[in-house]
């Protein structure tokens, strides 16, 4: 009994206990058989997919378009296989990107839906699952956990744990991922990330699924390991199109149809068993034991545009006469009225995860990722503990020292200046990674956009809240800043929103460029905000048309608040010695600074983190239409 246990490919210690394994097995065998049989899709949520004169174009420079798409026209069948052949730069990615509803601006042409061209868009979407090229995946998760926040945020409702696991396993199995369940995905192979990537997003078994290269960069053993669960899923009732480059014979045999695109162009669209003859009917033989798909590319690469044009007239033909006769849907019985509007898990257990399960799902994923990141948490956390060390112990008990006020407000402004930097570029060289994951799950359907949103709000509060606090209060204790526990707790209050801004700053600087850019303009942006805070040169001697800047600067805000809190001390704080009171007056007017009020300062800077929040919904708003578009 303990060995059938401990030999299952999943942890039975985390279910059951030992007295219930036979129970369980029995059950696991049931469970597995109806996720085969009923979750698989099936005729009455079958979709013919017809595509007619697709035309697409791209701005490239002004007043000049390039022809990306020039009348491709080709179908994809339910129960079938479609491999998509042709040359890099063919335009098969676009043409995925047109069909998948990715990509709906600057497009000629038709797509029906069994028949049915006007269709709800948003609606067929969700029948589409569509896999690009490049997949982006959380490096922090184990694949063990990529599954199964792909099942909880997929699968919806009325499915159990226990059953998610058996589908995990049963995926994991498929593609020849069980050994590596535990392993962080970002110490995963090339290899074993693309299995991943077509793994998470199998498991609801679409009704429509769309692959853009599955086994580029893979082995000729894990290509066909792929390239057959994909076989087996067409046969379900599935429609499934996937682009392939340089195939093997073996890989090739398991397509049921073929569609030769070249300059954006169709040249074939129908059963692979037809393509030679087709092509021999042009001129073209294929030498004995020659790989299809080598032959067909050289044939559209080599040959001369006549020939081609040939080859194209040949495809429509034939697809005219399918046409005329009604046999590209005419075989799908279903109606796109009531049937349309359900998906092939639609059944009295599947319903939908509300806005608020979303939201849990998301942020239990976004804690695990914050424990284990090294950057964002561990290495940010110990940077500001040592950072407010080393300055305590060069500005030592300055604070105290009457001598000593012009280096003690030096200190006061690095504060600022260390925890915006901290906190801002370590959010722009993680973030737009971060973002490629949203995109790509929010596209295909796995979360709405306000639960990401909230959720990545929430989970990023404990380290805003612990990296300033360990900085303010190690840092602010050693340089001998007053202890009174009002001056204390507001200059920490002014820290924390200095912090969470800075962080803002970074999500909205990675949210709209890429790495590299963000690096650059960080420093950049800060760099007047920096000038006009009133530490290098006094607000008054700064010019008329630059005064507006001054009343924007977050920066003098924030270094204004400290300097008010710390210099502005009852009389009777004042001791014999030393006397900070009496020395504030003269600090204060030297510098400019008794204008702002400390309530002034606290509503400013959180007028500019929700409106820095505003700007980064509006630039994920902003992407998500690029993509489409």
């Amino acid at each position: 009994m303990d060995d059938t246990c401990n030999n299952d490919n999943m942890n039975m210690n985390e279910i059951i206990n030992d007295d219930n394994c036979v129970v369980m097995i029995n059950d696991k065998n049931y469970e597995e058989n109806q996720y085969l049989k009923s979750d698989s899709c099936n005729v009455s949520s079958s979709f013919y997919i017809e595509f007619e004169n697709l035309c697409y174009e791209v701005p490239i420079a002004k007043d000049k378009r390039k022809q990306i798409l020039h009348n491709v026209t080709g179908y994809f069948e339910p129960g079938k296989l479609t491999a998509l052949v042709g040359p890099s730069g063919a335009g098969k990615s676009t043409l995925f990107n047109i069909i998948s509803g990715i990509k709906s601006s600057n497009v000629k042409g038709s797509i029906k839906i069994n028949g049915h061209e006007e269709i709800n868009a948003n609606t067929f979407r969700k029948q589409i699952c569509y896999i690009p090229q490049e997949f982006t995946l959380h490096p922090l998760l184990t694949a063990k956990e990529t599954f199964y926040f792909a099942c909880r945020l997929k699968l919806g409702q009325g499915y159990s744990k226990l059953k998610s696991r058996f589908i995990v396993n049963k995926i994991a199995e498929n593609l020849g991922l069980t050994k590596c369940l535990e392993t962080p995905v970002g110490k995963l192979s090339g290899g074993e990330k693309k299995r991943l990537s077509i793994g998470i997003e199998i498991v609801t078994k679409p009704a429509i699924l769309i692959l853009d290269e599955p086994t580029s960069g893979l082995d000729s053993s894990s290509s066909n390991q792929i390239i057959n669960v994909l076989h087996s899923m067409s046969r379900s009732g599935c429609t499934i199109a996937c682009s392939v480059h340089q195939p093997s014979s073996q890989m090739i045999s398991k397509f049921d149809n073929m569609i030769i695109i070249n300059h954006g162009t169709t040249l074939y669209c129908g059963s692979r068993e037809n393509i030679l003859d087709t092509f021999k009917n042009v001129g073209f033989v294929c030498p004995t034991f020659y790989n299809i798909a080598e032959f067909v590319l050289e044939v559209v690469t080599d040959q001369c545009d006549e020939n081609l044009n040939n080859l194209k007239k040949i495809h429509t033909d034939e697809y005219n006469e399918r046409k005329s006769k009604k046999i590209l849907y005419n075989t799908i019985d279903a109606e796109l009225s009531d049937t349309y509007e359900k998906d092939n898990l639609t059944n009295d257990k599947y319903k939908e995860h509300s806005v608020w399960q979303q939201l849990q799902i998301l942020l239990l994923r976004s804690f695990i990722c914050m424990t284990r990141d090294n950057t964002m948490t561990k290495l940010r956390l110990s940077a500001h503990i040592i950072v407010a060390l080393l300055i305590g112990s060069v500005y030592y008990d300055f604070g105290n020292d009457d001598k000593k006020v012009t280096s003690n407000v030096s200190c006061i402004f690095f504060f600022l200046l260390f925890l915006f930097y901290a906190n801002s570029m370590p959010v722009v060289q993680i973030f737009p990674t971060e973002a490629e994951v949203f995109y790509r799950e929010h596209l295909n359907h796995w979360y709405k956009f306000f639960p990401y949103y909230t959720s990545k709000i929430i989970s990023d509060i404990p380290v805003q809240l612990l990296c300033p606090t360990f900085f303010f209060s190690i840092a602010y204790y050693l340089t001998g800043q007053p202890m009174e526990w009002n001056c204390f707790m507001k200059t920490w209050l002014i820290c924390i929103l200095h912090t969470i801004l800075a962080q803002s700053v970074g999500i909205a600087v990675g949210a709209a460029f890429d790495t590299n850019i963000g690096t650059f303009l960080i420093p950049a942006l800060s760099i007047p905000m920096f000038l006009f805070a009133g530490f290098f040169l006094k607000i008054n001697e700064i010019a008329w048309f630059y005064q507006p800047l001054c009343s924007i600067s977050f920066f003098r805000y924030a270094f204004e608040g400290l300097m008010q809190n710390i210099y502005s001390l009852d009389k009777e704080s004042c001791v014999e010695i030393y006397c900070r009171w009496i020395i504030s007056e003269k600090i204060m007017f030297s510098m400019d600074m008794r204008q702002v009020k400390f309530q002034t300062v606290i509503g400013v800077l959180i007028a500019w983190i929700c409106s820095l929040h505003v700007i980064i919904y509006s630039i994920l708003r902003w992407k998500l239409y690029c993509i489409r578009k």
